[in-house]
């Protein structure tokens, strides 16, 4: 871990070619499965419904997390808490991506990059697990850690079944240099606003926040102990309530400043982007109902303190949650800030004087 963030700590472009190469270790014996297994594939175990009776697949699981509004959901044999959250652990923080947008001399490419990267993910799950499962008669339970290398090893040999479990140990590290980058400089980012301590936004000299990456180090090391099915519904929990958030900020935005000067722009109306958000937001808010009493509890304490924050920030007028060494970056910020606050106010003034001349 801690060499990780050593390399973290000397720059993203050292980061970024390190998940290239990353990228194309782990990727291949997929893309070596989906070539020599879809000649095995049988199409009709494609339609095989899992068994209604869940009990050897929770076995196999030996899944201890129990409670919440709806434990052990699993219509039609599914057990859903546990598949949405991996699924949707496994395709979330997309959004996340934009903490290192500043850092781009050129962001003209970065949509583009996103929706590739969007492809590439899709179908980097889709065509592996559609040979996977074609491929081998498995029964439910037999869907548990590793499965997938003892299917490319029945598939295709030995030699793949390796490669995968080195594989999936090295894709590991690209999450974790990911994660930690991105936590880093979104920690940078608010405390440029002055939601965190000045000390956040500091950069070493190889541009890179250096606390922020200490804070991620020390809480990866003190939750690399927990379960990880534990730490995957609390994650998606709360990263379900930032999603929330980011499309109430969407919509409010879009209604209260339709002029607002805008990098991208979503070329549907208002009311087609509530139709096309609509599947997403009921799925998150589905995703979030499946979780554990513990998850909840965690998630109010995490918004409580959240919110102590932002309260803190509010109440200082520098706009500084500590008193700092006068870093510039927070003043503008908090400049700009006011004057759109200002123009709010100038605005509903404006409106008000008007209303009451016309009734005069």
């Amino acid at each position: 871990t801690v060499v990780l963030a050593y390399i973290n700590w000397r720059g993203l472009a050292l980061v970024g070619k390190m998940s290239v190469l990353i990228c194309v270790v782990a990727m291949s014996p997929f893309v070596i499965l989906v070539v020599v297994g879809s000649f095995k594939v049988d199409p009709s175990r494609w339609w095989i419904l899992p068994d209604a009776d869940v009990d050897n697949t929770l076995a196999a699981m030996d899944d201890d997390i129990a409670g919440g509004l709806l434990p052990n959901f699993s219509p039609a044999g599914v057990l859903w808490r546990p598949f949405l959250n991996n699924l949707f652990w496994n395709l979330n923080s997309f959004d996340s991506a934009g903490c290192l947008v500043a850092e781009l001399d050129n962001t003209a490419s970065f949509v583009r990059s996103m929706m590739m990267g969007v492809l590439l993910v899709v179908l980097g799950y889709f065509f592996p697990l559609l040979i996977a499962i074609g491929s081998l008669d498995s029964e439910q339970a037999d869907w548990n850690d590793g499965y997938l290398a003892v299917i490319t090893t029945e598939v295709v040999g030995p030699w793949l079944g390796a490669w995968t479990v080195f594989a999936a140990g090295i894709s590991n590290i690209g999450l974790f240099q990911a994660e930690l980058s991105t936590d880093a400089f979104q920690l940078m980012g608010m405390a440029d606003r002055g939601y965190l301590p000045e000390i956040f936004s500091r950069r070493s000299k190889h541009g890179t926040p250096t606390y922020g990456l200490f804070l991620g180090t020390v809480v990866i090391v003190a939750m690399g102990v927990s379960d990880i099915d534990r730490l995957i519904e609390m994650l998606n929990f709360n990263y379900g309530i930032a999603l929330l958030l980011e499309y109430a900020a969407f919509f409010k935005l879009r209604v209260s400043r339709p002029s607002l000067e805008r990098p991208y722009r979503i070329p549907l109306s208002t009311l087609g982007c509530a139709l096309f958000f609509f599947p997403t937001i009921v799925s998150t808010v589905f995703v979030m109902s499946l979780a554990t009493y513990a998850t909840y509890n965690f998630s109010l304490v995490a918004c409580i303190i959240g919110y102590l924050l932002y309260a803190a920030r509010r109440r200082n007028k520098q706009g500084r949650f500590f008193d700092s060494m006068g870093n510039n970056r927070n003043n503008d910020f908090v400049r700009v800030a006011d004057e759109l606050s200002f123009q709010d106010e100038g605005t509903e003034t404006v409106e008000e004087t008007e209303g009451v001349t016309n009734e005069n």
